[in-house]
C-alpha cells in the first residue's frame, strides 16, 4: 500500500522535471531573437551615464572611507563602505539593464 502512495507523486515529479527544460528552452529562444535593442538609444545612452556615475560615486566613497579608517572613525568608515557597496551594486544593475535592453 506505501508503494502505490509514492508512485504517483514520483511519476508526476519525474513528467514534470522531463518537461520543465523543454519548455524553458521554447521560452528562451522568443526571448533571445527579440532582446536586442530594445530601448531608444538616447535612453541607452542614459542608462549607461547612470551607471558610470554610480561607478564613480562608489569609488569616492570608497576613498572617504579609507581616509575615515586611517582617521580610527571605522563606524563612520563601514557606514560609508556600505554606501559604497550599494552604489556599486545599483551600477551593477543599470550595466545589466544596458546589456539586456540596449546591447545590439
Amino acid at each position: 500500500m506505501n508503494t502505490s502512495r509514492t508512485v504517483l507523486p514520483n511519476t508526476i515529479l519525474f513528467l514534470v522535471s522531463l518537461f520543465n527544460p523543454i519548455l524553458g528552452l521554447a521560452e528562451t529562444t522568443d526571448i533571445d531573437t527579440t532582446t536586442d535593442g530594445l530601448w531608444k538609444t538616447a535612453d541607452c545612452k542614459k542608462v549607461s551615464e547612470h551607471a558610470g556615475a554610480l561607478l564613480y560615486l562608489s569609488v569616492e566613497l570608497l576613498k572617504k572611507a579609507d581616509a575615515e579608517r586611517k582617521k580610527g572613525k571605522e563606524n563612520q568608515s563601514d557606514e560609508l563602505n556600505k554606501g559604497a557597496m550599494f552604489l556599486s551594486q545599483l551600477s551593477a544593475n543599470a550595466a545589466k539593464t544596458f546589456e539586456v535592453f540596449c546591447k545590439r
